[in-house]
């Protein structure tokens, strides 16, 4: 009552309030997603049934778990009041700013001490409002994250958590001080305050070129005149100019060297030429071409000094400029200050070693040698989602290969298993402090994309990665729904609204994570699939003919290739296609493994993890298609989170009719594609169509596609189907155990017996077909039932019986008597032999066979006297 007491105050006052979700995260961080559609509250305030929904019932999918709190949040922007709060990340980081903002503008300064501040988990928000709004840019009255270190402005477009939440820390929000009303800013005061945040990135912008001191000016020339000679100048001031440029040097510093440098040079003009172009001053700069081949100073240096010397001169090269070479010359990373150790990637030598400074005769002398290859190139690929960082490294010397994208450790096991590596306890540390020279000395190219196939909402567009779409006409179209048409109405006719809904959720299953990305929330946006029951139905040919509407290969995995939390980690962040994972039995039993599919379906991240010392989310992608032939998980929660469409024995295919289609449909099974580029070219033109329930926009696309294709639209595109309750699955499953027993039993007694001694008024009597119960006695009674036997009035069933319930979703003998509430204990066989078994009476086993609920001996009684023996007396 206390959330929804402050929010009913907030709204009060004229803020937008929503429901966010509390969650704690490992290494102290947390997040705080909004649980509703809160896009809608930016517009618009909530109403205060609105508010006994989010904070009375709070009946949020994402709070269930018990260990994710409730909590409030304010949106910022216009819907509030033209509120913005500003948040420090601590005490010092406020206590810093405000020190700054009393020295530029004293009145600003005592807003701030008059106004709303709340004390958060780890630091500070600061409220206030803009006055006249309308005179500003709208641009800069928005989110600015990071707009200083540790300080980040939360206009339009954001939310923060507020009083009497509870941080995922434990630790409670609360007004440190709270006066009648938020201080108000004019626009001029909001551009100060923008201004004095950002002056120390305007200061970085202004400061992109370096001046070098005179001292460093000289040591650079005395460094390169012992090898400044005929036959290399001309190199040496490409190799250097290029060197300066890339190190950011301004041009007059790098004039001053080349005109020093060069000061007795007959083709002095020449050299500054050079350099001019370097600048770009002049001509055009040295192309790739005509750098290719080049090798750089060391190699130049090498031939006069020596390697030990010429080493030492483009370590003490690296050092001044604060950038490695950008050319083929060797890159060290310092490891020890006091000794002067160093990690060296030559890739004149093609090696990897460990090298110490002289400091008696000056150089550098290689201790151990790590590896015989040698990074030439490093691409890092930085994920936009929040993933580890990935790497691909080309390398040089007794290896020539590119290796990745990928981790490092999966780089060093490669190395090692290509037979490079010397050193295995140095490998790990030198590969990886290298790779960190490439990064800080600029060698190494950043790419900041997405590596992962499938489709992303990324600024307000529907993005394809690694899938190719292809124009198509309308014939291509016609071709793609007559199939569809024809595996409906011929191959899929039994299953009827089962199969369209399977198609259906096919057609949006690859926007499943741009839904999450979109929404923005946690919660059931679109389930996964179980496909479970018996074999032989087709389940992992649906999965195929899915793959095959976005023209993808069949992807079929096994329930061992995700029957771990890492496992499953891997696939679920592999794309955001979907992928068939056949027989999950073995998972879905696991406490572990149900709790983490059940977040990757509700949220955008499967799991946390640590790579490299680094905390890391793994991104829930794909949706999955589980299929098993066994029971069910008896678990509410996970079902709600699944379409779960059960196939019985009456839904079996024949060999016959399984070979035709793979003869007749298979080969032209990819003409579905085109059905997929109609689907991805409609969502790509209007994103918002993913704010539908994906039930209804799938039937919108389908029926779009039949009119545009100018074909009939037929009446089964608005079939679906719902999916069964644990109550439905466990009566159609009862009842395919129960047939299947009957059945055995029948065709026993057909075949051992045909008829049955009985007694009818002291008179021995046979017939053909007597009650079920005797057809039953008369097995038992000769043991011709393999899976069961008589004892006193109970008949008890041995584990046999699997072999004849096989297929269906009987996984052990404990499972079946705990379905029935039959007895499952040691039975003992003869005198001292004990087997566990099933004990059930003779006459409650016979009630089960006939679709009884319960025995009722006079009922069947009653039904011997009226029993007619009318054939066996007349023989």
């Amino acid at each position: 009552m206390e959330l929804y007491s402050s929010a009913k105050e907030y709204l009060e006052q004229g803020f937008s309030v929503i429901p966010v979700a509390l969650i704690k995260l490992t290494d102290d961080k947390s997040r705080k997603p909004a649980l509703v559609k809160w896009q809608e509250y930016q517009q618009r305030l909530p109403t205060l049934e609105e508010l006994k929904e989010w904070f009375i019932k709070a009946d949020f999918p994402a709070l269930k778990s018990g260990k994710n709190k409730l909590g409030l949040a304010i949106i910022t922007g216009k819907i509030s009041g033209n509120l913005f709060v500003i948040d420090f990340d601590g005490k010092e980081v406020l206590g810093e700013f405000l020190a700054e903002l009393h020295e530029i503008d004293e009145e600003l300064y005592k807003k701030f001490l008059n106004t709303w501040v709340v004390e958060t988990g780890k630091g500070f928000h600061y409220y206030f409002r803009v006055k006249d709004l309308e005179s500003l840019d709208p641009n800069l009255f928005s989110n600015r994250g990071g707009i200083r270190e540790g300080i980040d402005i939360r206009a339009e477009g954001g939310y923060v958590v507020a009083p009497p939440s509870i941080h995922p820390s434990g630790k409670q929000y609360i007004f440190k001080h709270k006066p009648e009303k938020i201080a108000e800013l004019t626009s001029e005061e909001y551009l100060t305050l923008l201004q004095t945040l950002e002056k120390d990135k305007e200061e970085e912008l202004e400061d992109e070129t370096l001046t070098i001191e005179e001292s460093k000016v000289l040591e650079i020339i005395n460094l390169l005149k012992p090898i400044y000679k005929p036959g290399n100048r001309n190199n040496i001031i490409l190799f250097l100019s290029g060197w300066l440029k890339k190190a950011g040097i301004d041009y007059n510093s790098a004039r001053k060297i080349i005109e020093v440098l060069a000061e007795k040079d007959e083709e002095k003009d020449q050299r500054l030429y050079v350099l001019d172009r370097t600048y770009g001053l002049k001509g055009n700069p040295p192309s790739e071409d005509e750098l290719k081949g080049k090798t750089g100073l060391q190699e130049i240096a090498e031939k006069q000094l020596g390697e030990e010397k010429s080493l030492e001169l483009i370590r003490r090269l690296e050092e001044i400029l604060g950038k490695a070479s950008p050319f083929r010359d060797s890159v060290f990373s310092l490891i020890d200050f006091q000794r002067k150790l160093y990690y060296i990637a030559n890739p004149k030598k093609g090696i990897i070693a460990r090298a110490v400074e002289d400091q008696k005769n000056g150089g550098i002398v290689y201790r151990e040698l790590i590896a015989e290859c040698c990074p030439v190139k490093v691409t890092v690929y930085e994920d936009p989602l929040g993933g580890v960082r990935k790497f691909e490294i080309k390398f040089e010397g007794l290896l020539n290969r590119v290796i990745g994208p990928t981790d490092l450790d999966a780089i060093v096991l490669r190395l090692q298993a290509e037979g490079v590596v010397k050193h295995k306890r140095l490998i790990q540390d030198a590969l990886s402090s290298i790779v960190t020279a490439f990064i800080r000395n600029g060698k190494a190219e950043i790419r900041r994309e997405l590596e992962k196939p499938g489709f992303y909402y990324i600024d307000n567009q529907i993005k394809a990665i690694k899938w190719d779409f292809q124009e198509f006409s309308r014939e291509d179209l016609i071709n793609s729904l007559t199939l569809l048409s024809e595996l409906r109405g011929e191959w899929y006719n039994h299953l009827v609204e089962r199969f369209t809904t399977i198609i259906k959720w096919g057609l949006i299953a690859p926007f499943s994570y741009a839904i999450k990305q979109k929404r923005g929330t946690y919660g059931i946006h679109f389930p996964w699939l179980l496909l479970h029951g018996s074999a032989n139905t087709g389940k992992s040919t649906l999965g195929k003919i899915i793959r095959a509407i976005w023209n993808l290969k069949p992807d079929e995995k096994g329930g061992s290739h995700i029957d771990t939390v890492p496992r499953f980690g891997k696939v679920v962040s592999e794309s955001t296609f979907p992928i068939l994972v056949n027989e999950v039995a073995d998972v879905l039993s696991k406490e572990n493994l149900r709790e983490i599919i059940k977040s990757a379906i509700e949220s955008p991240f499967a799991r946390g993890r640590y790579v490299q010392g680094v905390y890391t989310e793994e991104p829930a992608l794909n949706p999955m298609i589980f299929t098993t032939n066994k029971t069910y998980p008896a678990d509410d929660a996970l079902l709600r989170r699944f379409i779960g469409i059960l196939f019985s024995i009456s839904d079996r295919i024949s060999e016959v009719k399984a070979e035709e289609f793979d003869k007749t449909v298979l080969p032209k099974l990819y003409d579905l594609r085109f059905l997929g580029y109609f689907v991805y070219q409609r969502i790509q033109e209007n994103p918002d169509l993913l704010n539908m329930d994906w039930r209804e926009l799938s039937t919108l696309l389908l029926r779009n596609a039949f009119e545009f294709a100018g074909l009939e639209v037929p009446e089964w595109i608005e079939e679906i189907h719902k999916g069964e309750t644990l109550e439905d699955i466990t009566e159609i499953i009862n009842e395919e155990i129960r047939s299947r027993l009957l059945e055995n039993i029948n065709q026993l007694y057909s075949k051992h017996i045909s008829k049955v001694e009985v007694e009818v008024n002291g008179e021995t009597l046979y017939t053909s077909s007597p009650k079920l119960e005797y057809r039953l006695l008369a097995l038992l009674g000769e043991g011709y039932i393999p899976w069961a036997f008589k004892k006193n009035d109970q008949i008890v069933i041995t584990n046999s019986v699997l072999k004849v319930l096989n297929g269906l979703a009987v996984d052990s003998l404990k499972s079946l008597a705990d379905r029935f509430g039959w007895d499952y204990s040691s039975v003992r066989i003869g005198s001292t032999k004990f087997v566990k078994g099933i004990k059930v009476s003779i006459s409650d086993f016979v009630s089960f066979l006939e679709g009884k609920e319960e025995s009722d001996d006079s009922k069947n009684e009653s039904e011997y006297q009226e029993w007619d023996l009318s054939e066996v007396l007349d023989q």
